[in-house]
């Protein structure tokens, strides 16, 4: 599964000062997913591989009275302009 969308930042840009970026683009590819309104929780980000720009999310997420936990890589560039979701795994 391989996704990309775009997100805007500013000053200096290192792996570990994108893990909000990162999870911010996740609840938005799990949106998207969903195809319905969500609402999110508990969303983490830790850094999986500094040098690919890699990481790995979690989080919970409500809609149409479910809930349900996500697990959600995504991968950028120093730019942190496009991420492309790599996998998304609903629990």
């Amino acid at each position: 599964m391989a996704a990309a969308m775009t997100a805007c930042g500013g000053g200096e840009t290192t792996p570990e000062s994108m893990t909000v970026d990162a999870e911010v683009m996740c609840e938005d590819f799990v949106q998207r997913e969903l195809d319905t309104a969500a609402e999110f929780s508990g969303t983490e980000a830790t850094v999986a591989d500094a040098e690919a720009w890699t990481y790995e999310v979690t989080g919970a997420v409500t809609y149409d009275g479910t809930n349900a936990s996500y697990i959600c890589t995504v991968a950028t560039d120093e730019t942190g302009e496009e991420w492309t979701l790599t996998d998304l795994t609903f629990e």
